[in-house]
């Protein structure tokens, strides 16, 4: 891996973990998807900044270049952290449909007890 690129990803990763903690600073991103995406963005760093290390892995994988191995494993951390946030927007979702069903049982009653008293009078 040429300099050039090596410092093109370097800094591509600085400015992503900047934008990362202004964004957790400014409290519109939960800190737990934070810290994947933190993780995500260390692993490429090391793996840039000690590239020794990415040559014995590539070679030992059997990959041709060592930048295709670090986009690979770029794209694998991406998978699980989507992975994450598609279970967290599940979870979401069924909260939200039983919030919305506990509401129009509520909604329901109150309907009820208005037309019984109605009735009454």
């Amino acid at each position: 891996m040429s300099n050039r690129l090596r410092i093109s990803i370097i800094l591509l990763l600085l400015i992503c973990a900047f934008l990362l903690v202004r964004q957790a600073k400014k409290k519109k991103v939960d800190i737990r998807y934070i810290l994947s995406w933190m993780l995500l963005i260390f692993v490429l760093f090391i793996l840039t900044l000690l590239p020794n290390t990415l040559e014995i892995l590539t070679l030992a994988l059997g990959i041709t270049l060592p930048i295709n191995l670090l986009f690979f494993f770029g794209s694998v951390l991406m998978l699980v952290i989507i992975y994450s946030l598609t279970i967290s927007v599940t979870k979401l979702n069924d909260e939200v449909k039983e919030l919305a069903q506990k509401l129009a049982i509520i909604e329901k009653k109150t309907r009820d007890t208005t037309e019984k008293d109605n009735e009454n009078e």
